[in-house]
């Protein structure tokens, strides 16, 4: 009995050992300031952050290039993520740099869980402020900032919007956007909104990108890109009455018109070339690599890469001098938002027959023209051994299926090999062509009667019944691709299509900008445009559906066969009840 208690007690410490271990680990003190970059006349926030656990006995650094203008001001958090909880302690001090330079702010201390942590050390870039340039400098400025203007055709292009600012700005709203022409246009939304720290002329700004979207230039020439328009509201404050008021200033910004260099690509084109200009990544497999020449291989080509996918074409995969190739079926053509820009996916799959037997090694090459070295490249990245057998000459696959071209080809017939007793073109009326003239009038007069009684008949059926079949029509072509993916079962790309549905079916009715597809706008232009809450209240639950789908993790393939017809249902109703 003493020895079982013994050893009860003795696997308890070592629980309670092993759980201290593993919050210890879980324990981290760091040190952040909020900016890289700033004046001399500027402030800048120092935070110590202690997560998982609480601390006492804080050494806080010594500020000694900085006036400590507040603080430290102290704050708590706890979160929940999927049952697992975190806390962090913080504290805050508000500084002022008391010199221009590279200012260091040292480690500093702090106790937790029975020891002692260090933080790291934080630096800053001071600059001299100076008050000529700075006062010339305005306080806002909208600018279309381009990764590059000076491009190849079929080139991406990042366009950037950002917002510079030197005051406390609390609404935007886009009034005017480009109409990009010249140029395929596709919106990201993978791109880093978060406010940086810069400095021009002499005046520090907050700067923000407010919206990202990838252009690919589809004709050469001097192309021009029109200003965005924007109001932007701003707090100031006046003096009243000796009181100071606030309100809020409404201030109209432009950006800059912008000409973009597209140049044609260089000459000659070398043979095979796709037409992709960008960078790509070639991947293929085959289905066998042992055969006759009764059968038909099949290779599955995938082109993924920053271009226009668009202008990749089918190209040989093999020697033609060894294999019959026949017209590829395009399996997939996509594109894809992520954070460096718009990634292109296309995939082929090509039925190719060998003409003869043997040992050949297929190795399919990607020609196509690289923007970072400006010259062509040939991609090859695998080969493959496939080997022939001679076969019996019944073949094992379907011609039909393999999108051949047919040629058809006329030769001259010599009068002796007419079989003897035909008459040939000498009745016209056993042709079909005399026949189907003959009774061409007669179809022609059925056909207009059978119309106008189609006619009529819509005309008689009740109006909501043609509203509610234009109503269906609508939304099921607007939801073509979200059903594609949700038979394939592909829960992400499906509810990216369906909120792109969505918002491309709004922004077609009531001719949205882009910017103003958020979901407190939709609701507003809703509710303006006389829908009933409800409906309103229906389109926000399947955005944010959709949002955390997307952006938190939270796809379930069981959830997607409610959600495509929770969707078409809210574009019938959409198109039933508002105008």
């Amino acid at each position: 009995m003493r020895r079982a208690l013994l050893t009860l007690l003795s696997l308890i410490f070592l629980c309670t050992c092993g759980r201290a271990q593993g919050s210890t680990a879980d324990v981290a003190f760091t040190a952040t300031l909020s900016k890289r970059k700033m004046l001399t006349n500027s402030t800048v926030e120092f935070t110590l952050s202690l997560t998982n656990a609480q601390g006492t006995d804080l050494k806080a650094p010594p500020f000694n290039d900085f006036k400590i203008l507040d603080g430290p001001s102290r704050a708590n958090r706890t979160t929940i993520i999927n049952g697992v909880a975190s806390s962090a302690q913080s504290y805050t001090w508000l500084l002022q740099p008391k010199r221009a330079g590279e200012l260091t702010v040292r480690p500093a201390t702090i106790r937790a869980m029975n020891r002692m942590y260090r933080s790291n050390s934080q630096r800053v870039e001071v600059l001299a402020a100076d008050d000529g340039d700075a006062g010339l400098a305005p306080d806002q400025m909208l600018r279309a900032e381009f990764s590059t203007t000076d491009a190849h055709v079929g080139q991406q292009i990042i366009l950037n919007l950002n917002l510079y600012t030197a005051n406390n700005v609390v609404s935007r709203n886009i009034m005017k956007e480009p109409t990009f022409d010249g140029f395929f246009s596709q919106p990201r939304r993978q791109y880093d909104g978060r406010p940086r720290t810069t400095i021009e002329n002499g005046k520090e700004y907050e700067m923000r990108t407010l919206g990202s979207i990838a252009l690919f230039p589809t004709k050469i020439g001097r192309l021009t890109v029109e200003p965005y328009d924007m109001i932007v509201g701003i707090v100031r404050y006046r003096n009243v009455r000796g009181r100071n008021r606030r309100f809020m200033e409404q201030v109209a910004l432009s950006s800059d018109t912008t000409f973009i260099n597209v140049r044609e690509l260089p000459l000659p084109q070398p043979r095979g070339f796709s037409g992709g200009v960008g960078t790509y990544r070639l991947d293929v497999s085959t289905d066998k690599d042992r055969m006759t020449t009764d059968d038909a291989l099949t290779m599955r080509v995938t082109v993924v890469g920053e271009g226009d996918i668009k202008r990749i074409k089918a190209f040989d995969p093999v020697d033609k001098k060894d294999w019959e190739v026949y017209a590829p079926k395009v399996l997939q053509e996509e594109l894809l938002d992520s954070p460096s820009g718009i990634i292109g996916r296309k995939i082929f799959e090509y039925k190719i027959v060998p003409k003869r037997g043997g040992t050949f090694v297929l190795n399919p090459a990607l020609v196509y023209f690289n923007v970072d070295s400006s010259d062509y490249v040939t991609l090859a990245p695998e080969s493959f051994t496939v080997v022939v057998a001679g076969g019996t000459g019944k073949i094992n696959y379907d011609l039909d299926s393999l999108q051949t071209e047919a040629t058809l080809t006329l030769l001259p017939v010599d009068p002796q090999d007419i079989p003897v007793g035909r008459v040939y073109g000498n009745d016209p009326s056993r042709g079909v062509l005399y026949w189907l003239l003959f009774l061409l009038p007669l179809l022609g007069a059925a056909g207009a009667i059978g119309w106008s009684r189609y006619r009529d008949h819509l005309a008689g059926r009740d109006p909501a019944e043609l509203a509610r079949e234009k109503a269906a029509k609508a939304a099921t072509l607007r939801l073509q691709s979200a059903e594609a993916f949700q038979k394939e079962g592909n829960a992400k790309s499906f509810y990216n299509a369906v909120e792109g549905s969505l918002l491309g079916y709004l922004r077609d009715k009531f001719k949205l900008p882009i910017a103003d597809l958020s979901r407190k706008n939709i609701a507003a232009q809703l509710t303006t445009a006389g829908a009933a809450p409800e409906l309103v209240n229906r389109y926000d639950g399947l955005l944010q559906r959709c949002e955390m789908a997307l952006y938190a993790g939270q796809t379930n393939a069981d959830d997607l066969a409610e959600t495509y017809q929770s969707a078409k249902a809210l574009i019938i109703d959409t198109e039933k009840t508002v105008d």
